[in-house]
């Protein structure tokens, strides 16, 4: 394959957002989740089930891939003779810039929210379980997208939340994709993330 500028990707178009579903729904049907566009170039939500975690800070989300790499060696020239990956986490690392009842669900859970003549409150208490929810990312870049579907998504760490004068407040988090067992070409196997592209570069020869 020949070198092509028209490869390299600059995801951070408009319709780019991070969509979660509520805590211990049921996940949902990942092959009904729609493309990004329709036909019409009309942007599709992920479905009814996702609530838009909303803008995000202009670094714009990091995923990470934290693997660990287990070398077992031969006597013989202390040569390695094989390896085993022990660990292989996948991670999206995000500034939510919103206040809003999303983000507030992600930093709190397990928290007694009530509303009431407009006005809210949030009782935060320790978390006594996972907080387990279905994530789908969208990255846009011109015409060419990808939404990645995380099937089982927890809060892994929380960054401190600064309330400094002159600037803005954002909320940090790395969020955790969890191994979730799926059927895959007739086979049960984990899966931690499904991309899913329009991205004419991503076709193999002969599909």
């Amino acid at each position: 394959m020949a070198k092509d500028t028209a490869n390299a990707r600059a995801w951070y178009g408009f319709d780019s957002g991070l969509w979660v579903t509520l805590p211990g729904e049921p996940m949902p049907d990942l092959d009904a989740i729609p493309e990004v566009y329709d036909e019409n170039g009309v942007f599709q939500p992920p479905g009814d089930e996702f609530y838009e975690v909303g803008w995000l800070s202009e670094d714009g989300p990091t995923q990470g891939r934290n693997r660990t790499v287990e070398r077992f060696r031969g006597w013989q020239g202390n040569s390695i003779v094989r390896t085993a990956v022990t660990e292989d986490d996948h991670t999206f690392q995000i500034q939510a810039l919103e206040d809003n009842w999303v983000v507030a669900g992600l930093r709190y859970p397990d928290s007694v929210v009530t509303t009431t003549a407009g006005i809210t409150k949030t009782v935060v208490q320790q978390q006594s379980g996972e907080d387990v929810r279905t994530g789908i990312l969208d990255l846009v870049d011109g015409g060419i997208w990808k939404r990645i579907a995380i099937p089982n998504l927890v809060v892994d760490e929380m960054g401190d939340t600064s309330h400094t004068a002159g600037e803005l407040t954002f909320y940090e988090m790395t969020l955790l994709a969890k191994v979730t067992s799926m059927e895959v070409d007739g086979v049960t196997r984990g899966v931690s993330l499904i991309e899913v592209t329009n991205n004419p570069a991503m076709i193999q020869p002969g599909s």
